[in-house]
């Protein structure tokens, strides 16, 4: 269940994604010798189409589980998750209720990716320009920070690169939603802020935003959620199987990755719960205490205590660290930096 078709964000490639990871693994035999089949439903960005989207998924398409939701509309789908005892995997968890239920389980590290990527800064950085969609900044350390507002609707850059400039920085973290940040890179490149560090999360990657730092050559620095192993593995199915079900409009989102991962995963977590069954299958995970999700990030606990109570389901709390070099993403440190709150 994703947004497909609406007026606000579409996500098509989830479902491209999903498929193509399904595609896979139907060829080498499927789960347990049978095929997996993707049954997907557009929310169109709304609750009352998630709603029916529930309605149409477990009353009538018969699903074992949802994998790889987009989560921004699974507040609606979470009461059929608990009435058919099943889950949410692999969700990207794009809402409140999707982080507080125990039907769903994320992959993509939510939250923590901010402020791993402060860590993972260079020691070099004196000050960072910190520009936000939010007056909630992540903050860690003795470097300096300027707060620097970005409305989410705002698509007027000019006035925040003036700000950029004028803190004198030499990083500028950029906090903001997809959509903006090519153009805010963009601006700041006219406004002659210079070659700063730009710092971001995948999240924030599209490929526009890609091509953009390749023509510039902007220096930056990006907190991938998932590590080598699953971009190389999710490049090379793209290429063998992504003919097969029609291509995929974007191969950078977190949200691509994660869905393709979430549908990898299940042949090998099936296997081992040895059923099918949604109940023994979410019971086997929620004893899990160092999940192998081989190497796209670090082992998750997902029997941990969370860091914040109200946010339970964020159980993935490593990122890795990579940037955009030459029109792609590069891993440049291999080893997942993982979040642990200040001591």
């Amino acid at each position: 269940m994703t947004s497909i078709e609406t007026n606000a964000v579409s996500q098509p490639w989830i479902v491209q994604a999903a498929r193509i990871a399904a595609a896979k693994v139907n060829s080498e035999g499927g789960i347990m010798g049978r095929p997996i089949e993707i049954v997907a439903c557009d929310d169109h960005g709304t609750p009352q189409g998630a709603a029916a989207c529930s309605q149409q998924l477990f009353n009538g398409d018969d699903v074992l589980m949802t994998v790889g939701n987009d989560g921004a509309q699974e507040e609606a789908l979470i009461p059929a998750l608990e009435a058919h005892n099943t889950i949410s995997w692999a969700s990207a968890a794009a809402s409140i209720s999707s982080l507080g239920s125990d039907n769903v389980y994320t992959l993509i590290p939510y939250f923590w990716s901010r402020s791993i990527l402060i860590d993972m800064l260079p020691e070099t950085t004196r000050h960072v320009a910190y520009v936000s969609r939010s007056d909630e900044i992540h903050v860690r350390g003795s470097v300096e920070y300027t707060p620097i507002e970005l409305a989410p609707t705002s698509t007027d850059f000019d006035r925040a690169c003036v700000d950029i400039r004028q803190t004198g920085a030499d990083t500028v973290f950029a906090d903001v939603y997809p959509d903006q940040a090519a153009g805010l890179l963009q601006a700041c490149d006219r406004a002659g802020t210079g070659k700063l560090l730009w710092a971001m999360t995948s999240s924030t990657l599209t490929p526009l935003l890609i091509e953009t730092l390749t023509e510039l050559d902007q220096p930056n620095i990006v907190a991938l959620a998932f590590g080598q192993p699953a971009l190389d593995g999710f490049a090379a199915d793209v290429a063998e199987f992504g003919p097969t079900i029609g291509g995929i409009t974007n191969t950078v989102a977190d949200t691509a990755v994660n869905a393709w991962l979430g549908v990898t995963l299940l042949a090998d977590i099936i296997p081992r719960v040895g059923s099918v069954d949604a109940a023994k299958i979410r019971a086997w995970l929620d004893r899990q205490k160092a999940f192998d999700t081989g190497g796209a990030t670090a082992p998750i606990d997902f029997t941990a205590a969370p860091i914040v109570e109200s946010l339970p389901r964020i159980t993935n709390r490593s990122a890795t660290q990579g940037e955009i070099r030459n029109g792609a993403v590069v891993v440049t440190n291999p080893t997942p930096f993982t979040y642990g709150p200040p001591s």
